[in-house]
């Protein structure tokens, strides 16, 4: 092992001598993951004595690729998930800011986050026009009911915040009735407005 923190114990596959392959080395810190020529080298976790946790892709025994690290960082705990070269984080991979659980009898829908804030806005639209519907329910797992004109949503809410909308819309055509459902996961903090077309 080429790194004295983590040459104490190694248990795994080895190629003249040194780690290489899948292996666990351990020291004062702890390495378990794939090596290259005694080094950590492809997918592997690190865990130094500190408890801070690198968990991601390594080059010749450095951090380089795609990869998560928990840990203190000036004196504050933090977390970098991102894109690593030499050891260095050189930038961070953002999350989709939301996702779509379901959605039913939606033609399409768009997600805009407006600003700041902790608030949520739905419109209901049918054929680009304000839609008249019926049976509105609204779930939600934080936050109080909130509307403004046409709009309906909520505020004061927390993030993660899951929603489900459900309603009834007359079709295009007449005669039959539609039933609409649309849930939605938001995990970056906002002021969210949500346009449900159908």
């Amino acid at each position: 092992m080429l790194i004295p923190e983590i040459a104490d114990k190694y248990e795994g596959k080895c190629k003249k001598g040194l780690a290489h392959g899948k292996g666990i080395a351990e020291g004062k810190d702890k390495y378990v993951g794939r090596f290259k020529n005694g080094l950590p080298e492809g997918k592997g976790k690190y865990t130094w004595s500190t408890g801070d946790v690198y968990n991601g892709y390594w080059k010749q025994g450095k951090r380089t690729g795609k990869g998560k690290f928990s840990g203190e960082i000036n004196g504050v705990d933090s977390m970098q998930y991102g894109i690593w070269e030499n050891d260095l984080f050189v930038r961070e991979i953002i999350k989709n800011p939301y996702s779509i659980i379901r959605t039913t009898s939606v033609s399409r829908y768009t997600v805009i986050r407006k600003g700041d804030g902790n608030r949520i806005l739905f419109s209901i639209m049918q054929a680009g026009n304000q839609s008249s519907y019926s049976n509105l329910f609204l779930t939600n797992d934080s936050g109080t009911a909130y509307s403004v004109g046409a709009k309906v949503g909520f505020e004061n809410i927390e993030f993660p915040f899951v929603t489900r909308v459900t309603y009834t819309v007359p079709s295009l055509f007449g005669g039959s009735s539609i039933e609409v459902e649309f849930e939605i996961k938001i995990i970056e903090p906002g002021y969210w407005e949500v346009t449900i077309n159908n």
